[in-house]
């Protein structure tokens, strides 16, 4: 009798196995979006060396956020789709709005005013997200069987 109970309790039921997909996802995002900070504070760096050089213009700040800004929802959602293996555009789209919102919130509180150019930014890296997170599911290891 607990043989067979213990059995039955191995294989799961349909609610612990959503959760646990749920679970692998939210870490997958956490992945993605952790990965494309700690690669954020590089390129910040590098460009705030290039800025303090007299290499970068002040006046080009503004594309080179917005292409970093996609250049971070690309590497989060890649790392994050490759990570679950599944799901690539809506977690790609789950990570881009992770990072949109931490950022928009980071600059509201520096006193920036929200312009066109922040919804041009949103779609921006919302695609960005889309885009590379089906990008990473969809590349297969260089193993053939």
């Amino acid at each position: 009798f607990f043989m067979e109970k213990k059995t039955m309790t191995s294989r799961g039921s349909p609610a612990q196995k959503s959760r646990q997909s749920r679970n692998l996802q939210m870490r997958a995002a956490a992945v993605g979006c952790l990965s494309a900070t700690a690669l954020g504070v590089v390129l910040m760096g590098l460009l705030a060396l290039a800025m303090s050089a007299g290499r970068v213009p002040i006046w080009a700040t503004k594309g080179i956020g917005l292409l970093l800004g996609c250049v971070l929802a690309a590497a989060a959602a890649f790392f994050c789709a490759r990570c679950s293996g599944q799901n690539g555009f809506f977690l790609g789209l789950l990570c881009a709005a992770i990072l949109f919102s931490v950022c928009f919130l980071i600059s509201l509180s520096l006193g920036e005013t929200p312009s066109l150019r922040a919804l041009v930014k949103l779609f921006s890296m919302l695609i960005c997200g889309c885009v590379f997170g089906s990008i990473g599911v969809n590349i297969h290891s260089g193993k053939r069987v």
